[in-house]
């Protein structure tokens, strides 16, 4: 099995402790005072990243606490994943009911880590560009696991949920699948209910 890098696994520990944002919305939220959360972290983060993008000081203080963990593409004038996320979440919670915004989060935030940690210890078939078969199909599963207690959207509209997200998770690529994956995948639900 091979190594994987300590920032890789940083990254994914960020997004599965994440995944504090739909249970905390799910369990303790209603829509309205979500979306106010989610819109005053969006605009934090949304601050931030104009300070670290045009500030020197203000990027080198960045890239001191979050250098390692920051994809090459996302220093160079680009935001990073984690806004791109906050961004995803407060999309999906304010156009969709609650239980379709969880479920889509909850496939970003547990089958996109889960997919990637699968596909580079495991994966063997490689599927597109750098994706493995095993972690998209890590994705699909993770996905059905993490999100099997929710009522309310049959088994049958999780799993094809599951499958697009873990198939946009695949081609993605430079586009950030942390704002594309729930939004999609929230709106397939929501037509299939």
């Amino acid at each position: 099995m091979p190594d994987i890098p300590r920032s890789e696994l940083a990254r994914k520990a960020i997004h599965y402790f994440s995944v504090l944002i739909p249970l905390v919305y799910y369990f303790f939220l209603g829509k309205n005072e979500a979306v106010i959360i989610l819109v005053i972290l969006s605009i934090g983060m949304l601050i931030i990243e104009v300070l670290r993008i045009k500030i020197p000081a203000c990027r080198n203080l960045y890239n001191r606490y979050f250098g390692d963990i920051t994809r090459p593409h996302e220093h160079a004038n680009h935001l990073t994943g984690a806004t791109y996320l906050m961004l995803g979440s407060l999309l999906v919670v304010y156009l969709f009911p609650k239980v379709i915004a969880v479920i889509a989060m909850l496939f970003i935030l547990v089958g996109d880590p889960t997919a990637c940690l699968i596909g580079m210890a495991f994966g063997k078939i490689r599927l597109f560009r750098s994706k493995t078969l095993e972690g998209t199909l890590a994705f699909i599963a993770a996905s059905l696991l993490v999100t099997w207690w929710i009522p309310g959207v049959a088994l049958h509209v999780k799993l094809i949920g599951a499958v697009l997200a873990g198939g946009l998770e695949l081609i993605t690529g430079r586009l950030d699948d942390n704002l594309i994956i729930p939004t999609i995948s929230a709106l397939i639900m929501f037509i299939l209910i």
